[in-house]
């Protein structure tokens, strides 16, 4: 048969590898791996089997064409631009990854250059050097992209292969003290932003994962596909939390903190410290540090390891005997009533 792209699409790992040749060019067609497919071509009276490149970054057409070169004894080339192919590896993270890191990719790799020269690469990096946080990102981003190319056959090496990531994000260690924290809480109305937040300073929890919150019976539930490690979580929730449930997506998070921070004039914090106090204050309050995590869904530190594949104890009592203890401890610094 002649090989199509729906064809190619709708092909499937079946535990060997498959050929498939295409009618219109003999000696050329597919062969189908665990990992993905290739496009192949047989070459000579040895009929040795020569890899083109992966399926789909690249195109059926193109591979045809190159395979024609090869048959034909012509140099093995297909030029591809950079921006041609990064459309095709945003496409392959939006099968495999979550949202939000295909933003991140798609917003990062608008800076890398039309060119696969390493110094031009070079050079767009040490542009970031004043701002390390990006360029550690960016430095992240064109490795995977350019890892990603290497096994797709698009480019032979990675031109920044071993180059080592220049940015350094600064570890936070910022804790909100009780005033501070009570400065906030009094400082949120009643709109999206300040219930969120609320229900951070609450629960503990990434902020992406509040609107994916469900409760049953005092237990709430986030599903493993909408968590940052991708693991089922339950923990014990109180009512001062239920009654700001369910979440209401928001991507005002920036202006709105701008905003926040005008009205109570606090410096140098961030969202994500509220989950460090959080983490915090129940050491304080003499939570083991287990169940922080448990709290928290970390899987390293305390529950890694042997200890997180073995022990399958929920631990779902002690957590709602820290959770009540918290919450009294928050009533404590008037934080027990939402604001209207």
């Amino acid at each position: 048969m002649k090989l199509t792209d729906a064809f190619i699409r709708n092909l499937k790992f079946e535990g060997a590898k498959v050929k498939h040749f295409d009618d219109a060019l003999p000696n050329f067609g597919v062969r189908v791996y665990k990992s993905g497919i290739s496009f192949v071509v047989m070459l000579g009276n040895a009929r040795k089997m020569k890899t083109i490149g992966r399926y789909p970054a690249l195109s059926l057409k193109e591979a045809r064409t190159e395979a024609l070169r090869l048959l034909n004894g012509q140099s093995v080339h297909i030029p591809k631009t950079p921006e041609t192919v990064i459309s095709s590896f945003l496409e392959h993270c939006e099968r495999k990854n979550k949202p939000r890191t295909v933003k991140d990719y798609r917003r990062l790799l608008k800076r890398f250059p039309d060119s696969w020269d390493r110094q031009t690469i070079l050079t767009t990096l040490q542009a970031f050097c004043a701002t390390p946080g990006e360029l550690s990102h960016l430095t992240t981003a064109f490795q995977v992209f350019l890892n990603w190319c290497v096994h797709n056959g698009i480019i032979e090496q990675n031109p920044i292969a071993g180059l080592r990531n220049q940015g350094k994000i600064a570890k936070r260690e910022r804790v909100l003290s009780d005033d501070e924290l009570k400065t906030i809480w009094n400082a949120l109305t009643d709109d999206t932003f300040s219930n969120n937040v609320r229900l951070l300073i609450l629960t503990g929890q990434r902020r992406g994962e509040l609107i994916h919150i469900t409760v049953v019976d005092d237990i709430a539930t986030i599903p493993a596909a909408r968590t940052k490690n991708n693991r089922d979580h339950s923990f014990p929730i109180g009512t001062q939390a239920q009654s700001l449930l369910p979440a209401r997506a928001f991507n005002g998070w920036g202006k709105s903190k701008k905003r926040l921070d005008e009205m109570t004039e606090l410096e140098n914090w961030t969202i994500h410290d509220l989950r460090r106090t959080f983490a915090t204050n129940h050491a304080r309050l003499g939570t083991p540090i287990h169940i922080v995590e448990k709290l928290l869904n970390h899987v390293s530190g305390s529950l890694a390891g042997v200890a997180g594949i073995y022990n399958r104890y929920s631990y779902m009592d002690e957590m709602k005997e820290a959770c009540e203890r918290y919450e009294s401890w928050l009533e404590s610094l008037g934080l027990g009533v939402v604001k209207t």
